[in-house]
């Protein structure tokens, strides 16, 4: 995935370097597709931020889930006595 964002970034840089425009303009729009790439970035890592949260809690939930069975199916292990 990472190399298939480096060629196109690559690509656009390129390309806009090659146009034929004012410098300032090619900085602009080169800045433009930087910050459009972070903000595309971000939202990524926060959407797989907020889906390992919900994970986390799931099996938090799971585990909270198994200590309760486990706990109300212990035996009682203590010595009984027995009178006849």
């Amino acid at each position: 995935m990472n190399k298939v964002i480096i060629a196109f970034t690559s690509g656009v840089i390129l390309g806009l370097l090659y146009a034929p425009q004012k410098g300032k303009n090619t900085r602009n729009k080169i800045a433009n597709v930087g910050n459009d790439l972070k903000q595309k970035w971000n939202n990524v890592t926060d959407r797989l931020a907020c889906k390992i949260d919900n994970l986390r809690d799931r099996v938090d939930e799971i585990a909270d889930t198994a200590v309760e069975k486990v706990e109300n199916t212990q035996f009682d292990t203590g010595e009984k006595s027995y009178t006849f």
